[in-house]
């Protein structure tokens, strides 16, 4: 039986010869110290005068370039998430002092402010070809409100003549989209008509189903005398432009 000394050097001698056959095929010296449980100093002792063949030069190349590339992807997943959180902080930033420098400019939504912002947005968004029905529609729920606001207020018709009716896709939840827009207008249930559900032939299947969840509403009002008390508000402002 071999003394321990003697046992030990075979061993290392052993290794050494190992890891010299690794680097010719093309092994890292990472590798190589990871099979033989030696350092990667070792690793590389033992290997460093070793002449590579191109065949195990370009495994090494290529191996090199993957270690790369997996420390760039593992990089960007890893600080990804905390870029995206502080272009969020950022924005919120802005966003509230935004919000602050312009209501300090507007202050009140004046009875003339209210009136001709609403006209502008009717002029863009209404049903003007109708001789009897007042017609609105948005997605918008705070342009909803504001019109909600401008009948009421502005054209003084009573709550109770409001009517809606919803749009949606197929795909929509329809309670859920009721609850929301009466939320929004203050109408009950009983002034929501039968719900519309399709798809518009404008948007030919490409439009995101889930873009508008609660979809489209739409308020309309029964009264010739608004419906021509508006268009004259219209082509007044027309006018004056």
């Amino acid at each position: 039986m071999p003394r321990p000394g003697v046992r030990l050097s075979y061993l290392y001698q052993n290794k050494q010869l190992r890891a010299i056959e690794f680097r010719r095929k093309g092994y890292s010296y990472q590798e190589i110290a990871k099979s033989l449980e030696v350092s990667k100093s070792t690793a590389y002792y033992w290997t460093k005068q070793v002449r590579l063949s191109k065949r195990a030069q370009r495994k090494i190349e290529k191996k090199i370039k993957d270690a790369i590339r997996k420390g760039i992807v593992a990089y960007n997943k890893k600080y990804a998430k905390i870029r995206s959180q502080e272009a969020i902080q950022r924005k919120t930033k802005w966003k509230e002092k935004a919000y602050k420098e312009i209501l300090q400019e507007l202050k009140t939504l004046s009875r003339r402010d209210l009136m001709l912002l609403s006209i502008a947005i009717y002029w863009a968004e209404g049903y003007t070809r109708s001789k009897n029905v007042v017609r609105v529609s948005n997605s918008d729920p705070f342009i909803i409100r504001l019109m909600m606001r401008f009948f009421q207020e502005i054209c003084q018709v009573p709550k109770e003549k409001i009517r809606a009716t919803v749009h949606l896709y197929p795909q929509a939840d329809i309670r859920k989209a009721l609850r929301y827009w009466s939320k929004v207008t203050g109408l009950p249930m009983e002034q929501f008509t039968k719900p519309q559900v399709q798809i518009s032939r404008s948007s030919k299947r490409k439009r995101d189903s889930h873009r508008l969840p609660y979809g489209t509403l739409h308020l309309n009002i029964s009264s010739t005398e608004l419906t021509w008390k508006i268009k004259g508000w219209i082509q007044g402002i027309g006018r004056l432009i």
